[in-house]
């Protein structure tokens, strides 16, 4: 019997990280396998689910505005009153998931809903309906791609055009600002930012490449870029950033407007999963490791979850079962020769029967890693 560590991340439109991992114990056959359950978050959708699974946190709910208009919704977010810790999923406040097909166009959304959060857990902090001084905010899968200002909009923000005018904090009106008016507000509380990915913002392999997936064209992407490259100089003249410091591309820029909080700091998402969520390569014990997300592409090597875990146990030579939806095959050819590629896919005719089919899928794999158990041994 071997011990063999779940570690997956979300499959996105299908399941999050926690029912991922439940799914891979329930086929997973005992008589082979002794499971231990650790599933992952690099900050992105599920972020919350996997929070309250490894640290048993206590779920608050909060009316906030959409991204798309100012109705209102619930979103919620995970406290741990023994550390005082609050834990918010941007993807639950921005994401994809929140946000309509027909209202995604990145141009005209924006993050306030994210800012009416934090000015309602500062209210509930300061009228001492709970304790905390730490708010950890997991950035990735949204569908927002303005920096953050809308969030800080409702901080008192404001954009103006070279004629004085006041613009909407909308991405659309960027490339016209000539003057942002922020003072940066005191919270309660520290925020600590876990990003998704670790690209920059600007320049090549920058934030804007995720742009396409949020349902932005070319050209309105072309039309962000030039609006974040003149917010970003006028930020950096009005010394609101440090400009020793390069900007995070992760949640459609979101960490720029979040370090514009005295009390914020940034943590790559290999240092949550091995910190905070306690996996590491130091359990001697695991000889078979389980790990895997949606799509493991070019994106998914900028640290995602899936590709922590692969570089967590390359060095240790422990085997590592890769499975996923699509796994791209130039980034296939990179794998080293411990990681074992699962597709979920090619059991099906298409992706889309592969998502319908997804409990399904597991179980294929599960019998599968169970047929590899001659050559899933440790390798020396």
């Amino acid at each position: 019997m071997k011990n063999i560590l779940i570690a997956v991340n979300s499959f996105k439109e299908c399941a999050n990280a926690v029912e991922v991992s439940k799914l891979f114990n329930k086929y997973l056959d005992k008589s082979l396998f002794k499971v231990i359950q650790k599933p992952i978050s690099d900050g992105g959708d599920g972020f919350l689910e996997v929070c309250k699974f490894s640290f048993g946190l206590e779920i608050l709910t909060y009316q906030i505005t959409t991204p798309y208009d100012n109705s209102y919704m619930d979103s919620q977010v995970g406290l741990d009153r023994k550390s005082r810790t609050l834990y918010i999923e941007s993807a639950e406040v921005l994401g994809l998931k929140r946000i309509p097909l027909t209202k995604r166009q990145p141009l005209s959304l924006n993050s306030k809903g994210l800012g009416d959060l934090l000015l309602l857990i500062k209210e509930d902090i300061e009228q001492l309906k709970f304790e905390a001084n730490k708010v950890i905010i997991g950035v990735g899968g949204t569908g927002t791609m303005d920096l953050g200002l809308g969030m800080c909009s409702r901080f008192g923000l404001k954009l103006f055009n070279s004629y004085g005018s006041e613009l909407e904090v909308f991405p659309e009106y960027f490339y016209e600002a000539s003057e942002i008016d922020f003072e940066p507000a005191k919270l309660p509380f520290d925020i600590e930012i876990i990003l998704d990915v670790d690209n920059p913002l600007l320049g090549v392999g920058g934030g804007i490449i995720y742009g396409k997936q949020k349902g932005a064209s070319n050209t309105e992407l072309e039309i962000i870029e030039s609006g974040w490259n003149k917010i970003v100089n006028i930020l950096n003249k009005n010394k609101l950033t440090d400009i020793t410091k390069e900007l995070s591309g992760a949640g459609g820029g979101l960490p720029v407007g979040l370090g514009l909080f005295q009390n914020s700091v940034e943590k790559q998402a290999n240092d949550f999963i091995s910190t905070d969520l306690k996996i590491n390569n130091n359990e001697s014990l695991i000889e078979m490791v389980i790990t895997g997300e949606g799509s493991f592409d070019e994106q998914s090597l900028m640290g995602k979850g899936a590709d922590t875990i692969i570089s967590m146990f390359e060095k240790e030579s422990i085997p590592v079962v890769l499975c996923c939806g699509k796994i791209d095959d130039k980034v296939s050819e990179k794998l080293s020769m411990n990681v074992f590629p699962i597709e979920l896919s090619r059991y099906y005719n298409s992706v889309e029967e592969s998502i319908y089919y997804f409990e399904e899928s597991i179980k294929f794999a599960c019998d599968e890693i169970a047929g590899m158990t001659d050559i899933l041994t440790k390798i020396s």
